[in-house]
C-alpha cells in the first residue's frame, strides 16, 4: 500500500452497519471498543428489509450477531467490504451468493472457544452426576428417593472423550479435560492436528467409527454444512456403548434428533448434553425435553460476559485490516453450508 493511499484511509470513516439481537448493555459494549475511524451504526436484527437495505447501500462492513442477513439486503450492500460475524458459524449466511458478489465472511475467530468449551465440561459432569435431576428433586422436597441408591452416577476420571472436530473450541475441551485424568481421542476429517501437538494436548487420532465406539463420552465440535448435517444418526448412536453420553454444543443439525430420542429412549445410550437444536427454540411437543436422561440449555454456551468483548475485538481488527487493503482472517471456503 502507498503512503498515499494510507493517509486517504486513515482520513475516511469506515462506515460499519451493525445489525444485532443481544442485550443494549452487550451491544455498547461491542460499538464503545470500535477503532478510531470506525463509524459504528447499530440496529435491531429484526428490522425490516427494506430498513436494513437502506442502511447498507453506503455501508463499507457489516456486523452481525446473530449471522443472519437475507439475500434481499446482501444483493444490496454494494459498497461492502466484509461481512463480520459475532458468532463461529457461517451456517446462516449465503456464503454461495456473498461469494459472487465479492463480500468475505468472516467469523468471531475463535473469541467464544472457552466459553463453549467450559460449558461442554460442565455438561458433561452434569449428566454424569445427574445434576438437574438431583437439584429438582431437592427444591421439589424430595431429598433422596428410593430409586437413588441404585449409585447411576459417575466419574470422569479414566473415561475416554472422542472430540468430532478439532477446531479452536475442540482443542480447548482437550485441554481441560486433560485435568480430570481421561483418555483423550478425536476425529478430525479435514484439519487433523500436526503430531506434536497430538502429543501436547495427550490426543490420538481415531476414525469415527472407532471413536463412537470405544469413547465413553462423545462431544461435537464442528460447523454445520452438507457434509457435517445429520453426521450422528441412528447408525452412529448404534456404535456407541450402552453407558456413554454425547454431549453437542455446536449445532443443532449435526445430529439427527429423532434418532437421539429414540436412542435415549431405549437405552442404546445413556444420556446426552445439549446446548444447541435443530430447531430453536424447539416444539413443546419435543419428545427430547421430556426425557429425565438429556439435558438442554438454550444455546448459552457461547455468550458470556468475558466473550463479548473478545468478539467485539477480534471484529474490528479484522474490519481493519481490510479498510488497510489487507485480506480479512477467519473467512471459510465459499459453499451453501446446507
Amino acid at each position: 500500500m502507498t503512503f498515499l493511499r494510507w493517509c486517504v484511509i486513515c482520513m475516511a470513516q469506515a462506515k460499519v452497519v451493525f445489525f444485532t439481537n443481544i442485550s443494549p448493555e452487550q451491544r455498547q459494549v461491542v460499538v464503545d471498543r470500535a477503532l478510531p475511524g470506525m463509524n459504528v451504526i447499530h440496529a435491531p436484527a429484526g428490522m425490516p428489509d427494506d430498513e436494513k437495505i437502506e442502511l447498507v447501500r453506503d455501508a463499507d462492513f457489516i456486523m452481525l450477531f446473530p449471522g443472519r442477513l437475507s439475500d434481499r439486503v446482501l444483493q444490496a450492500a454494494k459498497k461492502c467490504k466484509l461481512i463480520q460475524l459475532l458468532s463461529a458459524g457461517y451456517d446462516e449466511m449465503n456464503l454461495r451468493l456473498a461469494g459472487d458478489l465479492g463480500i468475505p465472511v468472516a467469523n468471531n475467530g475463535g473469541a467464544n472457544r472457552v466459553a463453549v468449551a467450559e460449558h461442554t465440561m460442565m455438561l458433561i459432569l452434569s449428566c454424569y452426576r445427574r445434576l438437574t435431576y438431583y437439584a429438582n428433586n431437592v427444591k421439589a422436597g424430595r431429598w433422596k428417593q428410593e430409586q437413588d441408591r441404585k449409585l447411576d452416577v459417575f466419574e470422569l476420571e479414566g473415561k475416554t472423550l472422542g472430540i468430532i472436530g478439532m477446531g479452536n473450541i475442540g482443542q480447548q475441551v482437550a485441554k481441560r479435560a486433560r485435568a480430570f485424568d481421561v483418555n483423550l481421542q478425536y476425529y478430525d476429517k479435514h484439519h487433523p492436528l500436526p503430531p506434536t501437538q497430538e502429543e501436547a494436548l495427550g490426543l490420538q487420532p481415531v476414525s469415527l467409527e472407532d471413536l463412537l465406539r470405544t469413547s465413553d463420552v462423545v462431544t461435537t465440535h464442528v460447523p454445520l454444512t452438507r457434509e457435517t448435517r445429520g453426521m450422528i444418526g441412528a447408525g452412529q448412536l448404534a456404535m456407541m456403548k450402552p453407558s456413554a453420553i454425547i454431549i453437542n454444543t455446536s449445532r443443532g443439525g449435526v445430529i439427527n434428533e429423532a434418532a437421539l430420542a429414540e436412542a435415549l429412549q431405549k437405552g442404546t445410550i445413556a444420556a446426552a448434553g445439549l446446548d444447541v437444536m435443530e430447531h430453536e427454540p424447539p416444539d413443546p411437543n419435543d419428545p427430547l425435553l421430556k426425557l429425565e436422561n438429556v439435558i438442554i440449555t438454550p444455546h448459552t454456551a457461547g455468550p458470556t460476559l468475558e466473550s463479548i468483548p473478545k468478539r467485539a475485538d477480534n471484529a474490528y481488527a479484522n474490519i481493519q485490516r481490510v479498510w488497510q487493503g489487507e485480506p480479512p482472517q477467519w473467512t471459510p471456503e465459499y459453499e451453501n453450508p446446507e
